[in-house]
């Protein structure tokens, strides 16, 4: 297995990939390709848009999208997207997408990367044990309009 930059080309496994884990526990979403296809594409058209992909031979088992942000005591690396194929979890391969994310950042002047998660998932078990942590003061919000 390896890890890798990811490129354009990579963008229709990465998007199985995508839809073939959060239509699965315990996200039970319902994405479609073409829907999925759109929203991954909104990140790579991001200034600063960064990915990374993990390969078993040529398939996308899994892939981290983010971008590089500029922030006033620092600048941050900030996650959008992470996932693991659901048969792959749990081999390492998420720490391995985020330890090529850490030397890919080591010179650029990040100090800090984040994300938000859901809690009480296996996500967020995930991303504890590999060295995050609950920013307190911070609150998410958001209002349904339609």
């Amino acid at each position: 297995m390896k890890v890798r930059l990811f490129t354009e080309n990579d963008l229709s496994a990465c998007t199985e990939t995508f839809v073939e884990v959060f239509n699965d526990e315990p996200w039970n979403d319902h994405w479609s390709i073409e829907k999925a296809k759109q929203y991954l594409s909104g990140f790579i058209a991001t200034p600063g848009f960064k990915g990374m992909i993990a390969l078993k031979g040529q398939t996308v088992i899994g892939f981290l999208f983010g971008v590089h942000r500029i922030w006033w005591n620092g600048d941050e690396f900030f996650i959008h997207e992470m996932c693991v194929r659901s048969e792959k979890q749990n081999k390492g391969i998420g720490t391995m997408l985020l330890k090529f994310l850490e030397n890919e950042l080591e010179n650029r002047n990040v100090s800090h990367i984040s994300l938000l998660t859901d809690r009480g998932i296996p996500a967020e078990l995930f991303y504890l044990k590999n060295g995050f942590r609950e920013i307190e003061r911070l609150m998410f919000l958001s209002k349904r309009i339609q």
